[in-house]
Order: structure tokens, then sequence, then C-alpha cells
């Protein structure tokens, strides 16, 4: 029974070693590595190491001094005459070089491609699906499509002898490989620095390590495409985010040089915090995948902004251009009226220049705010007879406005902007490392105070990728110099705006000192001691 003491499920390795024959023990050997090394290339997800580290493996398992790794690619080309009956990419396929290993010579690597075709050995093996096992590569016989080129052999001085290369078929049974084995040895631990040791070293690669090759090809192949997948996928992200940012861009271009900076900003205080020290918060450090996820969120925080009417986010003063045109053709038809009237109407022209100046969101004052009230107890009469006033409450609303452009109303569309940020990113299906994208976008305009909006989140409860945002949103805002409302305010000037906002307990008071203390502020300071708008910076993180 299973559970009666030494029970097992069936003979150990070991055990099947002891009874089976000698000749039988080196195959169980490779059968139990077989399986060892399937568990080993299935943990990697870096195609570099995992080519590296298959091809390490095939030639440990048939003793091959040297070998290689080519991997299909395809050369794409975009069809600029195509219609909808055509297809719009040509595809070219080749062989791409990843990786060579050599035991008996170091050598600088170079990847190269070969065509997709017989010519070549690995090209034939790539073509047709075939094993060749050659025992000589300098004897291959003329009626064979294939040929070795010993270009490689005359500049290195090594000698290439036996060959062996079999195709890597992927599940569907497509080719999306080859691995090319050289040099059979004899004793493992010879180099084979000269002919005399490949003459006297070198064997021919038999049918055991065709069979044991191909199964581990077979296996290295669907872990290859599974590391290529995973990398596709990954630029498939990459490439959505920035259509995303795109499309803001299309939408508003000064909303794009902002996430764009933003990001940069982000970046560089998560690589900060990484290196303070860790108890500052709380042992949390940004990995490659935080980092990503943080880029993400910080390219992606204004995309709500798509949602919100070109007239309230295109507004460059209080009023536009045709509103005050508006207001200038009612004052210049109620000037004339007035001197037919023989009545002056003069005082109209400055009341207008007036106007003009308080349209442009710069300091706004009591006095202004006043001389508004009274101009709006004016009135006129219009071409049909009727009493109105100079000023229509709209326009009053949006020239009362004391800080910026917007009017309350506007600024209430202009905030449910994070409301359809978060809208729109929860229903993209982010991968498991990616899962917190949306969440951080959306906190950008929380406070640690509980203040903030949507949801008055508080301190910790506002994930850290949330805080730093926050930050650098607001540094961005204040010095960016493309805002068509405002002018950039000095660096200085923005960061004791920003003391401010940290004292009244806004913000991650921690994470500005690391601001601050870190220069990140400077990241795009330029010579005149104001941010530039070229987006620039070292790509360290």
């Amino acid at each position: 029974m299973a559970d009666e003491p030494g029970a097992r499920d069936g003979p150990s390795t070991s055990y099947i070693l002891r009874v089976v024959s000698k000749d039988a023990r080196g195959v169980v050997r490779r059968l139990q590595k077989l399986q060892e090394i399937g568990i080993a290339l299935s943990a990697e997800h870096s195609l570099d190491r995992l080519l590296d580290l298959i091809l390490k493996l095939s030639r440990d398992l048939t003793t091959a001094d040297s070998g290689s790794i080519f991997i299909r690619e395809d050369h794409v080309e975009t069809n600029p005459s195509a219609t909808g009956k055509d297809p719009i990419h040509r595809i070219t396929p080749y062989l791409s070089l990843k990786i060579a290993q050599n035991d008996s010579i170091h050598f600088p690597f170079k990847e190269m491609r070969l065509p997709f075709d017989r010519r070549t050995i690995a090209g034939h093996v790539a073509a047709s699906g075939e094993i060749v096992n050659i025992p000589d590569v300098y004897k291959i016989p003329k009626e064979v499509s294939y040929s070795y080129s010993t270009a490689f052999d005359e500049i290195s001085g090594y000698r290439c002898r036996s060959m062996l290369v079999v195709p890597m078929r992927n599940r569907d049974g497509e080719i999306i490989g080859v691995i090319q084995l050289i040099n059979k040895k004899q004793e493992n631990w010879v180099k084979l620095e000269s002919r005399e040791k490949v003459d006297n070293f070198v064997g021919t690669f038999d049918p055991m390590d065709e069979e044991v090759l191909l199964a581990l090809a077979s296996q290295a192949a669907v872990c290859v495409e599974k590391t290529k997948l995973y990398e596709e996928i990954e630029a498939m992200f990459d490439g959505l985010v920035d259509s995303f940012t795109l499309a803001i861009e299309k939408r508003d271009c000064p909303t794009y040089g902002h996430c764009k900076r933003v990001a940069k900003y982000a970046l560089a205080l998560a690589d900060a915090v990484n290196t303070a020290p860790a108890e500052m918060f709380g042992g949390v450090k940004f990995g490659r995948e935080d980092f990503r996820q943080l880029r993400f969120a910080s390219l992606l925080h204004d995309i709500g902004k798509i949602s919100v009417p070109e007239a309230v986010l295109d507004k460059k003063n209080k009023l536009t251009d045709a509103e005050i045109e508006t207001i200038r053709y009612r004052f210049a038809y109620w000037k004339e009226r007035l001197r037919a009237q023989e009545r002056k109407g003069d005082h109209l022209d400055e009341i207008l220049e007036r106007i003009r100046k308080i349209n442009v969101p710069r300091g706004f004052t009591d006095d202004d705010a006043k001389f508004l009230d009274r101009i709006r107890t004016e009135t006129f009469v219009d071409v049909d007879g009727k009493e109105k006033p100079l000023l229509s409450d709209y326009e009053h609303e949006n020239l009362a406005v004391r800080r910026g452009n917007l009017t309350p109303r506007e600024r209430k569309i202009i905030e449910h902007h994070i409301v359809d940020t978060w809208e729109i990113l929860k229903r993209i299906p982010w991968p498991k490392r990616l899962e917190w994208v949306a969440n951080i976008a959306a906190c950008h305009h929380e406070k640690v105070n509980g203040s903030g909006y949507p949801w008055g989140l508080k301190g910790e409860e506002i994930p850290i990728g949330g805080r730093i945002l926050a930050i650098v949103d607001i540094y961005e805002a204040l010095t960016a110099a493309d805002r068509p409302y405002k002018p950039a305010v000095p660096v200085d000037q923005a960061l004791k705006i920003i003391d401010d906002e940290v004292a009244r307990g806004n913000l991650d008071a921690k994470l500005y000192a690391l601001f601050k203390e870190r220069k990140i502020y400077s990241i795009f300071v330029d010579d005149t001691g104001f941010v530039s708008t070229i987006l620039r910076m070292p790509a360290a993180t």
C-alpha cells in the first residue's frame, strides 16, 4: 500500500540504474537529464538567457565542443499600394544567429542572417525540416543542395569536422529555428586547439544524439515560442499605451507633453525610493515590472480627458476670441446709438479694454471683481428695442473667475476626467504584473489627508505610485511652458507652492523630500532656470 513505510509511487532513477545493463545506463541518465531540462527551460522568461541555456544543455547532452542557435525571424515590408483585397505587409522569413558557444576558442560573437533556403546547412534544415548529421563538413557530397562555408575556420583557426543540425518545431509543427552542434568530443575536457586534437578526439554524432537533441529541440521550441509570445505581448502593451498617448496628443497637445514629462519625473522618483533607506517607505522597492506599471499609469493618467468637450479642454482665456468679439460688436453698436442720441459713449472703449485684460487669466484682483459687478448693472437697448445687460450672466461668470480660466461648472467637467480615466483603464484586462495601472493612474488627484477626489482616499490607502504621480503632476503643471492659458512658473516658486501643499497635508511629505533632495525637479530645467518642454532625460530608469 502507498502509505506503508518505504512505499513509493514507482521505481527511482537510482534503482533503475542499478538493474539495467551498462549500455542502457547512459540512455536512462539522458532521459533523466531531459526531464530536468524541461523544468529548467519552463522557468526561464528571458529569450537571450533561454537560448543560452538551450545551447549549453544541448552540448552537454551530446558532448559537442561548439554550437549555435538560429531563430526564424520575419522581415516585414508595408505594401504602399495595398487595397482592401491585398495583404498590407510582405513577409520574408530569414534565420538569425542568436547565440554561439565554443569551448576551445574565444571569438567575438556577431549576430548574422541566413536566407531561409537550402543553400546553407542551417537553411536547409529550416526549410526542409530534416535532421542533418555530417561526419565531416569538408567532405559533403556534391549532389546535396547545401554546402559548408569555411570562412569561420579560416579566420579563427578553428577546425570544424562533425556537425549535427536539427529543426526546432513548435506545437503546430512549424519550424521556428535550428540547433546546430559542432565537433562531438570523445573526451569532454579536451580543448580542440589544433588539427591534431580534432583528428584524435572528435567523432561522429550517433543516432542517440539525434534522438536526444530532437527531443530537446521540441521542448526548447515550445519554450522559445512562449517566451517570444510573452515579449510580443509586452510589445503590444507598449504599442497600445503609445497609441493611447498619441490619441491624447491628437486631442490635446499640451496634455501629451505633460504625460511624457510626468512619466520621466515619476520613474526618477521611484528610482530614488529604491535607493532611500529601507525603513523610509516600509521596505517598498520598485522592480522592473513596477517601473513599467508606473510608466504606463503616468502616460495614461489623463486619458479621461478625451471625453472633455473641446470648448473646455482647449480654453485659453476666460472667454474665447469669438465671445470677446461679440462683446466688442455689442459695445460698438451701443456706442453708435449713444452718439446718435448726442450722448457720450467713449467710456465703452475703456470698459472694453479692461475686459480684454481681465479676460487673460493673470492676477485677478478685488478691484477687477468690483469693476465687473458695476458693469453688470449697466444696460443697453438692443435692436429689438428691449433693454438688456451690457454683460450677460455667462460672460460675467467667466470673466469673474479668480484663479485660472475655468468656471466652477467647467472645473467639475475637467475633474471628472479622472473618473473617465478609471472607467477606461479598468476595462483593460491588464496582466497580473500590471494589474495596478488603473488604480495608480486614477489616484493622482487623491490627497494623503483625504481631501482629494474621486474617492477621498487617505495616506497609504493611496498606492505609492499614485502618491508619486500626485507630486510630479502638480509640479509639471506649474512649470510647463506649453500651456496656452498660463505662463510657466519658475522652479523655485513652484517648489514653494508644493511646500505649502505638503504643509496642508495634501501630499506625501517623505516622497516630496526625496523629490527635492535628489533634485528630480531639475530633470528638464534649462539654462534659463525654467523647465524646458523638450523631452530629454537619461534612460537610467
